[in-house]
């Protein structure tokens, strides 16, 4: 699935951990998280090529996320900056109307609703969720009115 992010995090103390990055983001340091393409890259342990895919690689008819950083606020809340990538040219009825982030057994842990069309170039919009403890990876998804989840 190409246009969808995995992150593994842990909560340790008050600090929140990426694996695979290994940058802690206490103190509000924003740490990026890798951006998978297909086959997903599921993030590890060892350090990383960060992997961004081009615009010609994506079906730009759907809601790709094609970035997504997070800070964290406190002991469970975290603050997702999710960025898509869909051509909402205006001429379509579909656009890129929200994004999610899940458990890895597909339970919803937050969603940021999209009201209206934001062109054919990259945007970002943020949620804070609640990340309880036990949850060590997320999977980011985006949505268009015409072709659901990607």
């Amino acid at each position: 699935m190409v246009g969808w992010h995995k992150a593994r995090i842990s909560h340790i103390g008050r600090t929140l951990l990426l694996w695979g990055l290994l940058t802690s983001c206490a103190s509000g340091i924003e740490t990026p998280i890798l951006v998978e393409t297909n086959p997903p890259v599921i993030a590890s342990a060892e350090p990383m090529e960060e992997i961004t895919p081009t615009p010609s690689e994506l079906d730009l008819q759907e809601a790709n996320v094609i970035d997504v950083r997070f800070v964290k606020l406190d002991d469970y809340m975290v603050r997702f900056d999710v960025t898509l990538l869909h051509d909402d040219d205006g001429e379509s009825p579909s656009f890129a109307d929200s994004w999610q982030v899940e458990d890895l057994v597909g339970n919803v842990l937050g969603e940021r609703i999209l009201a209206h069309s934001h062109g054919t170039i990259p945007f970002t919009r943020s949620a804070t969720i609640l990340i309880t403890e036990g949850i060590d990876l997320v999977i980011v998804r985006g949505h268009d009115m015409e072709h659901g989840f990607g």
